[in-house]
């Protein structure tokens, strides 16, 4: 007769990471708040106060070579935005039509950019700083985009109207929230999943391709860091593919992709925009240079086609709002610096931070060619994103000199 088997139970029956824990309030609390938050003003005193609140207890910041070109690059582009004010006014509207203070500050790209050139150099600051970067941040906005999610669906049902922008702020805090899956794959990948079941759901084609070149990049990142010379090359062939696309768009040539949208997402894939596109061409030809002023808008311009209801032509495309509003000059700055900016993520040895934020970079490229992101709109996104960017650059820094 065999003997009796012990058996034992293990006294810790699960562990959190304390960063968990401590997310959760933040993310509930952040959730509450949100009709106080969203007045951008608050948000970015709060967010300001809690960067100097971080940078009190450091005694050591490490400014690097390419921190300062970088810099010197940016203040370039301040200093053309400024440069451009009011160059070739497109409209200008009576004091009693403006748009509150608040709201005309925040939504100009000049001094968006300002504030995310600064938060970009912060972000860089706070890498050396901090052991963990951005750990518990990434429990916050998991936590906060499935209350989010979960909110706007028990209200709304799928198909809402504020799709756009709960495609916006998913495809910007992916790479937030991959980081709490970093070193668990099979959460990883299911991860991803609900994502994109989430993005088909509330019907958002552009923020589900978004994600999806998010989850390609991060998957072809290994290969691409091999040799210095195929990452970089790889940037400019997918900044020229996007262009390709913009111009494709306006074709005929996506009949199947058409069928797949109105299958999967419920409406065409026109929506507008390729009779928007090139009535807008026309006026950009007009002043291709240096465009008619950085705080100009292409929304000024009106319509002159019945079937689009002399409406205002909004270009929703951050590509396009550049070539308005700064020509040729601006957008070329901006790919400049975006091109640096991916250089800063090219890691010797597959640093997890940097594949994440090389792979949303490049979705954020992509989402800008249907909606306007990182430099009009939401403020607290755009320097979410940017503020990552800086993380994730000055991180890579320590890592490939550590390596």
């Amino acid at each position: 007769m065999g003997k009796d088997k012990t058996i034992h139970l293990p006294s810790t029956l699960f562990t959190f990471k304390k960063d968990a824990v401590n997310a959760l309030p933040v993310a509930m609390l952040i959730v509450v708040l949100f009709p106080i938050l969203v007045a951008k003003s608050i948000t970015l005193a709060l967010y300001f106060f809690i960067i100097i609140f971080i940078f009190a207890g450091s005694t050591t910041v490490t400014v690097t070579r390419e921190l300062l070109i970088t810099a010197m690059i940016m203040f370039i582009g301040i200093f053309i935005m400024a440069y451009s004010y009011d160059k070739e006014p497109i409209i200008t509207v009576p004091s009693f039509l403006l748009p509150p203070p608040d709201s005309a500050l925040f939504n100009s790209i000049f001094l968006t950019s300002v504030i995310c050139f600064v938060v970009f150099i912060q972000g860089y600051f706070y890498s050396f700083a901090v052991k963990r970067p951005l750990s518990l941040l990434g429990y916050v906005f998991l936590y906060e985009w499935a209350l989010v999610g979960i909110y706007f669906i028990v209200a709304y049902g799928f198909s809402t109207d504020n799709a756009l922008m709960l495609g916006q702020m998913t495809v910007i805090l992916i790479p937030y929230m991959y980081l709490v899956f970093k070193e668990k794959p099979k959460l990883r990948f299911i991860f991803s999943f609900i994502v994109l079941l989430y993005l088909i759901l509330i019907s958002c084609r552009t923020a589900f391709l978004g994600a999806s070149v998010f989850f390609s990049t991060y998957f072809l990142y290994p290969y691409l860091i091999v040799n210095k010379k195929i990452y970089k090359l790889f940037f400019l062939v997918f900044l020229v593919l996007i262009f390709l696309l913009i111009g494709l768009y306006l074709s005929d040539v996506f009949i199947f992709l058409d069928e797949l949208s109105r299958t999967y997402f419920g409406k065409p894939l026109h929506s507008g925009r390729e009779l928007l596109w090139p009535e807008l061409f026309t006026y950009i030809i007009d002043k291709p240079l240096l465009g008619y002023g950085i705080n100009q808008d292409s929304g000024y311009f009106q319509s002159t086609s019945a079937v689009l209801k002399f409406r205002g032509l909004d270009s929703h495309n951050i590509y396009l709002e550049l070539l308005v509003r700064g020509g040729i000059l601006l957008l070329s700055f901006f790919i400049i610096l975006f091109y640096r900016i991916w250089g800063f993520f090219y890691s010797i040895n597959n640093n997890a931070m940097s594949r994440m934020a090389a792979s949303g970079f490049l979705a954020f490229l992509f989402v800008g060619v249907g909606l306007p992101i990182g430099l009009m709109g939401s403020i607290v996104l755009n320097t979410l994103l940017w503020f990552y960017w800086g993380v994730a650059s000055g991180n890579t820094w320590i890592q490939n000199h550590q390596a």
